[in-house]
């Protein structure tokens, strides 16, 4: 990859007849998004049950494929050849670079950049927002609530500064193998989630995301996970299986086809898996992880009695595999004009900078 030149600049060959740009999707016609969009909500419904996880993802990513393979291939392409550049003039690197192996990273450094804003903030908002139910009875996954607002974007900067750091996209970029997007639909590109045994509707069986699970929307999917505060076993920490042993696992299982649902057992998993290779994301506030969650089997928010705040961060690469970008609003980010390139990719899936 090219290096930058001094003073901060780009290196020479940086191709600035490229960047700036904002790359559309590829037009399909009104008549057909209309007709499809029912279609793609029938698909997507009930996690993909309805041809199975497998076969609608792969429909989906063809789909995807065709409206947005412009920009895949241009953000492939610029993380290949100028993404030392792009790093630099986003900021150089702090530090080395975390490597994400077997689909997961965890740093307890304290040292990413921006990290002790977001702490800070976070106490702010944690004592403003946290102890109130915000979900009804009966609520799908009424024990896990965001409590972030679109207005934090904007109050408290320093969130946006952290999930565009070149030291937290260097590795998520290097295991896409290209610019990543932060997600605008599924998941929620930026969640502060409080996790609270006290709203479960079903406290003594887990349900829903406390049970195994292997996200679907995108292939890699890898999330930015932040421990907002100390936790431990009483608050349900996120809990996962590593890549390898995952994939085996989802094999063995049949999962992902139409003879199992989204969500599996611990019987079920523990079956064909060792109980001593899970996980536990447990520690001091700050702690941070990087994790594939379309490649690991995860759960979390299990008998939360403690509350449980974490920040999630969602980064997909522009051509998914679900259909969740045709029937759902997507999320806006706020971009500058003094911004650089990196930024304003990560920012907006449609544009290159």
């Amino acid at each position: 990859m090219p290096a930058s030149s001094p003073a901060g600049r780009l290196d020479p060959s940086f191709p600035a007849d490229i960047l700036p740009c904002h790359q559309p999707p590829i037009a399909v016609s009104s008549t057909f998004d209309s007709l499809f969009q029912p279609v793609a909500k029938r698909l997507h419904e009930n996690h993909m049950a309805h041809l199975g996880i497998a076969n609608t993802m792969q429909l989906a990513h063809t789909y995807n494929k065709i409206k947005f393979g412009r920009q895949d291939a241009l953000r492939r392409t610029l993380y290949r050849e100028h993404f030392d550049a792009l790093l630099e003039e986003n900021g150089s690197p702090t530090r080395p670079r975390i490597q994400i192996k077997d689909g997961w990273a965890m740093d307890d450094s304290l040292s990413l950049p921006h990290l002790d804003r977001v702490l800070a903030d976070s106490e702010k908002i944690i004592a403003e927002r946290a102890g109130v139910r915000k979900s009804s009875t009966g609520t799908y996954r009424s024990y896990f609530q965001d409590i972030w607002t679109p207005a934090d974007l904007e109050t408290y900067p320093a969130f946006l500064d952290f999930v565009t750091s070149s030291d937290v996209i260097a590795p998520v970029a290097e295991y896409l193998e290209c610019i990543p997007a932060l997600t605008t639909t599924l998941p929620s590109g930026i969640r502060f989630v409080e996790s609270n045994a006290a709203y479960d509707d079903q406290p003594d069986t887990p349900h829903d995301s406390q049970l195994f699970h292997i996200d679907y929307y995108s292939l890699p999917n890898v999330y930015v996970l932040v421990l907002l505060e100390d936790t431990t076993k009483e608050n349900g920490p996120w809990t996962f299986l590593p890549r390898s042993i995952s994939m085996e696992a989802k094999a063995r299982l049949d999962y992902w086809t139409p003879k199992r649902g989204y969500r599996m057992s611990d019987e079920d998993v523990y079956s064909v898996v060792d109980p001593k290779a899970v996980i536990e994301f447990t520690g001091k506030r700050g702690k941070v992880l990087f994790i594939e969650s379309s490649g690991c089997l995860h759960f979390g928010s299990r008998n939360s009695v403690k509350p449980r705040f974490q920040l999630m961060i969602g980064y997909s690469g522009v051509c998914r595999t679900d259909f969740s970008e045709e029937i759902m609003p997507a999320k806006v980010y706020p971009i500058r004009e003094s911004d650089s390139r990196l930024r304003k990719m990560v920012l907006d899936k449609n544009g290159c900078g």
